[in-house]
């Protein structure tokens, strides 16, 4: 894919005057409160044991269960396109988020793909779903646990 059309050092928004290029540098791609740092809270409530973080395998999966060969990624909703209704369309640059945002979701399925052909268990959870029906999120983990 291309590089963000215009020059993200010039370019400014509306989130206190910050450039692009410095606004989606503050974006953290890991240790997200309302998805990883959640979900991790919820293993340890609920006493489930044997996942690595950070487990060196093709798309980098947030947990990793090695012993059981499952791997569980946990997609925002804007960043990987999840339709669950929440007013996330971008209103700027719509274009180039819908090409990201496709491209973001094709590899996403090769991923997918390519971790259970080679015998990994795959689980994508939304952040929505985190938020709105944590129970049913752990219970797709602890059936393949």
């Amino acid at each position: 894919m291309s590089r963000w059309p215009g020059n993200p050092k010039r370019e400014h928004t509306t989130f206190g005057g910050l450039s692009r290029g410095a606004l989606m540098s503050r974006i953290r791609s890991s240790g997200n409160l309302t998805t990883e740092i959640k979900f991790l809270s919820m293993l340890r409530q609920s006493r489930i044991t044997g996942w690595r973080r950070n487990y060196p395998l093709k798309g980098k999966p947030d947990f990793t269960f090695p012993k059981k060969k499952l791997v569980v990624f946990i997609d925002g909703c804007f960043w990987h396109g999840h339709n669950c209704g929440r007013k996330l369309k971008p209103k700027t640059n719509a274009r180039v988020w819908k090409i990201k945002i496709e491209t973001t979701q094709k590899r996403d399925r090769r991923i997918s793909i390519e971790l259970r052909k080679n015998g990994w268990h795959v689980v994508r959870l939304w952040e929505c779903q985190l938020s709105k029906r944590p129970d049913a999120s752990m219970r797709r983990i602890v059936k393949f646990l």
